[in-house]
C-alpha cells in the first residue's frame, strides 16, 4: 500500500507540471503557388568565329600643294581679271637687295621693342589702400617707431622698386628703317614669293570671304598671304579677316615686321608705285 501511495505522490505533481504548460499551436499548412520548373535546355556548344579584322582606317589622301605661279628671270607673275598669269618686268628697285641680315635683324628688333606696351605696374605706398593712422604710438610700447603698416617692410604694404610705366620705345635711322623695308621686300621678289594682280573681282561687286578663298587657292600654296593695296579698302578688309592665313594692308600701314612674318605677298598692280615711294632715300629709288 505504501508503495502505491508514494507511486501516487510522483505521478501527480508530474501531472501538474504537464498540465500547466499551455501547448502550442498546432501550425497550419499554407498552400503555395506552384511553381513550374523548366529544365535548362542542353547548351550548345559554341562554334569558335574568328576574330573580326580591325578594320583598316582608309588614309586620306593628301592635297598636293599646288605651285605658284612663276615667271622669266627679272620678271613677276602678274595674275590678270580674268585669272589668267602673265608676267610683269621687275621693277629696278626690287633688284637692289643687297642681303643686309643685320639690316632687317635691327628692324625687326626695334619694331617688337615699340611694340611693347609696358602697361605692367604696381602700387607704391601711397597708392595702397589703408594705413593712415599710426600702428601704436610714438614712444612708451618698447617697439620700434612705425608711422603707417602700409610702408615696404609690413605685409600688405606697397611695393619699392616694381615697374610703373616703363617705356621701351627704340628708333632707329630712317635711312636704315628704309633700307630694312626694301631688303624685306627684295627678299620675298627673288624667292617668287611676290606676286602682281590687276584686279580682284567680286559678283554684284560685293566682296565674300569664299571668293577670296577660292581666288587664293588658284594662285597655289600662297602660306601665310598678305594682301597689299594702294589705299585702305573696308569691304575686302572685312572679307580677307575672317581667313587665318590671310591679312589687309594698305601701302601706308605695311610695315618691315608684316612682311617678313608673311609667306606670301601680293600685290595690286597700281600700288607699285606707292611702294616704290616708301622704300625711296634721298629723294631716289633705293
Amino acid at each position: 500500500m505504501a508503495e502505491k501511495k508514494d507511486e501516487k505522490k510522483k505521478a501527480a505533481p508530474a501531472a501538474k507540471r504537464t498540465a500547466a504548460k499551455p501547448t502550442a499551436p498546432a501550425k497550419r499548412a499554407v498552400p503555395r503557388p506552384a511553381k513550374r520548373v523548366v529544365a535548362p535546355a542542353a547548351e550548345k556548344p559554341r562554334e569558335e568565329r574568328p576574330a573580326p579584322a580591325p578594320a583598316a582606317a582608309a588614309p586620306k589622301p593628301k592635297k598636293e600643294p599646288r605651285p605658284l605661279p612663276t615667271a622669266p628671270a627679272g620678271e613677276v607673275p602678274l595674275i590678270t581679271g580674268t585669272g589668267d598669269v602673265g608676267s610683269l618686268p621687275l621693277p629696278e628697285w626690287l633688284r637692289e637687295g643687297k642681303g643686309r641680315a643685320g639690316v632687317l635683324f635691327q628692324a625687326l628688333e626695334v619694331a617688337a621693342s615699340n611694340a611693347h606696351l609696358g602697361t605692367a605696374a604696381t602700387k607704391n605706398r601711397a597708392r595702397v589702400k589703408g594705413g593712415g593712422a599710426k600702428p601704436w604710438r610714438q614712444k612708451g610700447t618698447g617697439r620700434a617707431r612705425q608711422g603707417s603698416t602700409r610702408a615696404p617692410h609690413w605685409r600688405h604694404g606697397g611695393v619699392v622698386f616694381g615697374p610703373n610705366g616703363r617705356r621701351y620705345a627704340r628708333r632707329i635711322p630712317e635711312k636704315m628703317r628704309r633700307e630694312a623695308f626694301l631688303e624685306a621686300l627684295a627678299q620675298r621678289a627673288n624667292a617668287g614669293r611676290f606676286l602682281v594682280f590687276d584686279e580682284l573681282r567680286f559678283t554684284e561687286g560685293r566682296p565674300r570671304t569664299r571668293e577670296v578663298v577660292s581666288w587664293l587657292d588658284k594662285l597655289g600654296d600662297t602660306g601665310k598671304t598678305l594682301l597689299v593695296m594702294p589705299q585702305a579698302d573696308e569691304a575686302t578688309a572685312r572679307a580677307a579677316a575672317n581667313v587665318r592665313a590671310v591679312s589687309f594692308r594698305s601701302v601706308g600701314a605695311l610695315r618691315t615686321a608684316d612682311v617678313l612674318t608673311h609667306h606670301t605677298l601680293v600685290v595690286r598692280r597700281d600700288a607699285l608705285d606707292a611702294l616704290k615711294a616708301r622704300v625711296a632715300i634721298d629723294g631716289g629709288a633705293a
